[in-house]
């Protein structure tokens, strides 16, 4: 099935826009990561909850599965329509593993990285590579996003990576700066002219209120040009990875760290990555969604 844009980025925060990562922690960071890696893993609190959620999901409870995520997630799931709750049901109960397929891919090689009160889970499923996002809220820890499983698609066979202010000269990086210029000046329909055919194809299906929340949704969660330049020239706060496979698919990674003391001894650390995919059609690079 076919999720517009809107909904895709609502329901799947796994690095298609945004991905965050948040953690409390001591001044030494390593003191407090910790990893837990097959049936070690599956001992753990966040993947019962995991276990429960991919259940439900693949039972059709998509409702009773939302229940159990976190606080924020359960209230934007509620704040859906029916018709775009029934919409992307369709697409997690797809892309959620099943219950047995998950425990025997966690216990033969998933690994759970815990940081503070977040936690993130890598599992393969055959050659599909899945993820599971948790948080701990009041001692209780949640699924915030998945466990879902994605396509593998290929390793490239030329992979070239892009760092800080060498992106502002390649031609990718003065194709994304156009691109956030336009979205923060309100001209979404202006920015839709520099995405790739198919991109522009769905973005034309839409209907115009999801138009109007693909452009607010951008407009909060990509950066602007000037914070862009700024990090990218100076490395402060902000480093960035451009990744071209095969020049002919791309990945721009805006990574953002904060560290702040909480108190004594005790620091909290925050990054946010800030994703926009490229592909090359006809010699020409596009934005990608």
């Amino acid at each position: 099935m076919t999720l517009s844009f809107t909904r895709v980025r609502r329901i799947l925060a796994l690095g298609m826009c945004l991905t965050v990562a948040a953690f409390v922690a001591p001044v030494t960071r390593a003191a407090q990561e910790q990893s837990l890696k097959g049936a070690a893993a599956l001992a753990h609190p966040a993947l019962q909850a995991a276990i429960k959620a991919v259940e439900l999901m693949k039972a059709g409870k998509v409702d009773e599965a939302y229940a159990l995520r976190t606080a924020s997630e359960a209230a934007e799931w509620k704040k859906m329509s029916a018709a775009d709750r029934k919409e992307a049901s369709a697409f997690l109960v797809e892309r959620t593993p099943a219950a047995k397929a998950f425990t025997d891919a966690v216990r033969t090689n998933g690994e759970l990285t815990i940081n503070g009160n977040s936690a993130v889970l890598a599992f393969s499923v055959g050659q599909d590579r899945g993820a599971a996002y948790f948080d701990r809220e009041g001692g209780v820890w949640r699924v915030s996003n998945g466990p879902m499983v994605f396509a593998s698609r290929p390793e490239p066979v030329n992979e070239v990576r892009v760092e800080n202010a060498d992106i502002l000269k390649h031609a990718i990086g003065t194709l994304a700066l156009k691109y956030l210029d336009l979205v923060h000046a309100g001209k979404m329909s202006e920015a839709m002219n520099l995405s790739s055919t198919g991109a522009q194809a769905k973005w034309k299906a839409e209907p115009a209120n999801e138009k109007a929340e693909s452009l607010a949704y951008l407009k909060k969660n990509l950066p602007t040009r000037a914070s862009v330049e700024a990090g990218l020239k100076s490395g402060g706060g902000m480093r960035g990875i451009l990744i071209i496979e095969d020049d002919k698919l791309a990945t721009l990674n805006f990574i953002v760290s904060e560290r702040k003391a909480a108190g004594p001894n005790t620091t909290n650390f925050s990054s946010t990555t800030q994703s926009m995919g490229f592909e090359n059609e006809k010699g020409a690079w596009r934005v990608r969604y």
